[in-house]
């Protein structure tokens, strides 16, 4: 019996002293968190371009818009927003909602890519306001600074199609871009 109980009380021990160290985090990677507030901003001319929609690796066609990229606190341009109308759906009252490639270039530091749905409200006079909104991580790729990053960019704002007759769209978009990284 004797020989039982030190056995069970060598098991024990052996257990706490495994278990003891479980919070051990000494490898996890530290968790960076980076926010970015941008306008694009200006008229641009629509090219036709040939490319792959990122979120489904599939071939697209989309008019695509380059626009100064503006730091939303210094109103310095820091780039540019290569922004890229991939499907747009017409619905009877006049909204649409458009699949957007947005490539944020910022100058020395690298790109931000995302895709989203952006719902466009008309307003008067050929503008409409621009909402997206996800509810998901809509960065697909990132390059340079924002490396391996992941995260979501959102949209508030307005363009201008009085003169898409003439292939020109005014853009006032601002945008908010959430990253994380390790």
């Amino acid at each position: 019996m004797k020989i039982i109980k030190n056995i069970f009380l060598i098991v024990v021990t052996v257990f706490f002293v495994a278990c003891n160290d479980d919070d051990y985090t000494g490898n996890v990677p530290e968790q960076k968190q980076t926010q970015l507030k941008v306008i694009a901003k200006g008229p641009a001319v629509a090219r036709v371009v040939s490319m792959t929609n990122p979120a489904t690796g599939e071939a697209a066609e989309g008019f695509c818009f380059l626009i100064d990229m503006v730091d939303a606190e210094t109103g310095e341009v820091i780039g540019t927003v290569n922004d890229c109308d991939i499907k747009t759906t017409e619905f009877p009252d006049g909204t649409l909602v458009s699949t957007v490639v947005t490539t944020f270039n910022f100058d020395g530091k690298g790109s931000i890519t995302s895709v989203s749905e952006v719902l466009q409200t008309p307003s008067g006079d050929g503008k409409f306001t621009t909402e997206s909104k996800p509810l998901e991580n809509n960065i697909f790729d990132t390059t340079f600074d924002f490396e391996g990053s992941e995260g979501k960019a959102t949209l508030v704002g307005e363009i201008d199609l009085s003169k898409f007759d003439q292939n020109i769209v005014g853009f006032n978009c601002n945008f908010t871009i959430d990253l994380v990284s390790y």
